[in-house]
């Protein structure tokens, strides 16, 4: 299973770069047309958008694969020392459980976007297409959150963003 997991992460990062070296050469591109040669390339501001979009859906899973999520922590002292390693497990049973619900919601909005036939507003692309990074991110997150509760030695020590 962490062999699973450290492709996972592998196949979104690159995918994340790849989306991220999309926007800037999309707003270069259109830059560069706007300054030197007077003139703008069509869309090119949307495409940039989604590929940030889905370079920041893709980011949540880096983020949750790298221990570098930023939580509360103020709680994390209530409760007895004892009980943190129950405690981190249901949190990620429940973390799992929360992206499981989050990926439905957004997969019945991708079949609704794609059952009714909603366009991107300007360029008419079909929206749904776009949308399909939601549920993928989140049920991505949901397995990852899942297998940590499963078996907690596959969770990334909690990187320290002070």
């Amino acid at each position: 299973m962490k062999r699973f997991f450290h492709l996972l992460y592998r196949f979104e990062a690159t995918f994340g770069a790849l989306a991220y070296i999309i926007v800037v050469v999309a707003m270069l591109a259109d830059v560069v047309a706007r300054e030197f040669f007077e003139t703008s390339l069509m869309h090119s501001s949307k495409i940039a958008l989604f590929s940030a979009i889905f370079a920041g859906m893709l980011g949540l899973g880096l983020a949750t694969s790298s221990g570098t999520h930023i939580r509360p922590k103020f709680t994390d002292n209530v409760l007895p020392h004892a009980w943190q390693a129950l405690l981190q497990r249901l949190g990620d049973a429940l973390s799992g459980c929360l992206f499981l619900l989050a990926g439905y919601i957004s997969f019945e909005l991708v079949r609704s976007s794609y059952e009714i036939g909603f366009l991107v507003p300007v360029v008419d692309w079909p929206l749904w297409w776009f949308q399909t990074i939601m549920p993928y991110a989140f049920c991505s997150n949901a397995l990852r959150h899942f297998g940590f509760a499963v078996m907690p030695s596959l969770k990334p020590a909690e990187a320290d963003l002070e």
